[in-house]
């Protein structure tokens, strides 16, 4: 019997090189990662992902030395992949805020966006993507990116790539299988991630910036074909035609202290600075996750200030920036807006008016869509007052002496209560007496002196009437001082009256009526007179 095992084994031998050999020898542009699983063999694996068991030949020469009759469970090799199949992924617009186009179209939530897509994101507008395997990129204003491939291959694994021009991306990329590749690229650098948070920026000067939260990634300038795996709590600066650096970024600034809600239509943020800062990144969103961003605002201090957000819960996240443009460690919080409808503005008393004890009427501005107001008022730090639904925009207090304050809040048609406003203070004080008047009439008699107790803070107001009712002033006038000289009037009754009035323009009430009588003046008889009279009195 002849034996044919040689024969055969040789004729398989040179046909596996035969087919080797035709296998195309140009330059394999990508591979794909793979596990050596029990059982695995490299005709098999052919087979399964290269369509055909006999193109081996594929695999052999993305894995130079690799023993092909030694496979080992655990062993890591590569496949061709651009031998491998693979099916298109598309990413889906989660959240649009403001306008966001592709080839002058606006984008729409929901939408599902395929490899090749330019996305542009106007100002003061995010977009918020995410791919199929769970990674979600939040695209940030002034920012064009374009998607150029979204595959998963038979062996299971992804090819993510996404290219900016110009702009910032935060990506929270999910974990990747063996094999997967998610790369995230500019004009100057390529980084490339297996899941973890991390920020690429495109500056206008060209430069890109890298910085990772959690994880580690790797960045490579593909120009001069260096690389640095950057990991967490650190950046990278690439520059082209200079190797990546690494540099730990500036610590997260420090929002412990920021309070849990708002009120102000206008939202301000203020929050410590941090050493070496140059600028600060604040961003708010509608969710923890950051998927739902509203505002992003960049600042040379340690603020935010942004106008028009509705009322809700939002959160805050803070960075600060190096002079070399890297955005820092973040620190976040929670925080409720509550500012609508808005609080009345207060128009009197205001300012810690000094008023008059006794009826004060508190008047403020009718907001637009106001039904009623609630008012608080204290009197000497302790609360007094507290009115719900108070229908017109004044109220009359009763006011006995005291420091007060008062606050306002809207109620719309739903009777929703807004926030209360700012406080607003006044003084109640006791009118100043009236100081009660002396009359002097000494002196040759042609002059009236009217005086009365004075006081430093007080300017007064006299009257002089020839009735105790004062419907018949002879004269009346203001004087600084406590005194005043007046021509003296003819004879007869008379009553005098004062009021005092102090600095803060609290007018006190009439003193009493003084009533005084001018008497008539005696006449001096006429010497020349005794020249007619003497020779009567002779006779």
């Amino acid at each position: 019997m002849i034996d044919l095992r040689f024969p055969v084994a040789l004729f398989s031998g040179l046909f596996a090189l035969t087919l080797y050999a035709a296998e195309p020898t140009g330059v394999v542009t990508g591979v794909i990662e793979y596990t050596v699983q029990p059982g695995d063999t490299i005709s098999g694996l052919s087979e399964r992902y290269l369509n055909g068991r006999a193109r081996w030949g594929a695999i052999a020469r993305v894995n130079p030395g690799l023993d092909i009759n030694k496979l080992r469970p655990g062993q890591t090799l590569y496949l061709p992949e651009a031998r491998v199949p693979s099916v298109a992924k598309t990413a889906k617009v989660l959240k649009i805020n403001g306008q966001a186009q592709s080839n002058g179209v606006n984008l729409q939530e929901g939408q599902q966006l395929d490899a090749g897509t330019v996305i542009d994101v106007a100002a003061d507008s995010f977009v918020t993507l995410q791919l199929d395997d769970g990674s979600v990129l939040v695209v940030e204003p002034n920012t064009r990116a374009r998607i150029d491939q979204l595959n998963q291959f038979l062996t299971g694994s992804r090819r993510s790539s996404i290219h900016i021009d110009h702009g910032r991306i935060n990506i929270k990329a999910a974990p990747q299988s063996p094999g997967a590749r998610f790369e995230i690229s500019t004009p100057t650098a390529t980084t490339s991630v297996r899941g973890t948070q991390f920020r690429v920026g495109e500056k206008e000067d060209g430069v890109t910036v890298v910085e990772v939260g959690e994880g580690r990634v790797s960045v490579a300038a593909p120009e001069i074909d260096k690389s640095v795996i950057v990991p967490a709590g650190s950046g990278s600066v690439v520059v082209a035609g200079q190797a990546p650096s690494v540099k730990p970024l500036l610590p997260a600034p420090d929002l412990s202290q920021l309070p849990d809600k708002y009120t102000q239509t206008i939202l301000e943020i203020d929050f410590p600075p941090v050493s070496s800062a140059t600028a600060y990144r604040v961003t708010v969103a509608r969710d923890a996750a950051f998927n739902d961003v509203v505002a992003a605002v960049e600042n040379t201090l340690p603020q935010l200030k942004v106008a028009g957000l509705p009322d809700g819960r939002y959160y805050l996240c803070a960075r600060a920036v190096s002079a070399d443009g890297l955005h820092g460690l973040e620190s976040g919080g929670a925080f409720l807006l509550h500012a609508r409808p808005e609080p009345p503005f207060a128009l009197s008393p205001v300012l810690d008016k000094h008023i008059a004890a006794g009826p004060v009427m508190l008047v403020w501005a009718a907001p637009k869509d106001a039904v009623v107001y609630d008012i608080d008022i204290t009197r000497d730090e302790a609360p007094l007052l507290h009115i719900e639904r108070h229908p017109e925009p004044s109220y009359a207090l009763e006011a006995a002496p005291g420091q007060y304050r008062w606050q306002l809040a809207t109620r719309d048609a739903d009777g929703h209560l807004g926030p209360f406003g700012q406080w607003s203070s006044f003084t109640v004080v006791e009118p100043p007496s009236g100081p009660a008047a002396q009359a002097d009439l000494a002196g040759d008699g042609s002059v009236l002196t009217l005086t009365w107790p004075s006081a430093s803070d007080q300017t007064y107001h006299w009257q002089l009437a020839s009735d105790s009712d004062f419907l018949s002033i002879e004269k009346e006038g203001s004087s600084e001082k406590s005194s005043v000289e007046l021509p003296m009037p003819e004879a007869g009754t008379y009553f005098v009256r004062v009021r005092a009035t102090t600095r803060d323009g609290i007018e006190g009430p009439y003193s009493s009526a003084q009533k005084l009588i001018v008497p008539e003046q005696e006449r001096e008889f006429p010497a020349w007179m005794l020249l007619f009279l003497l020779p009567l009195l002779a006779l």
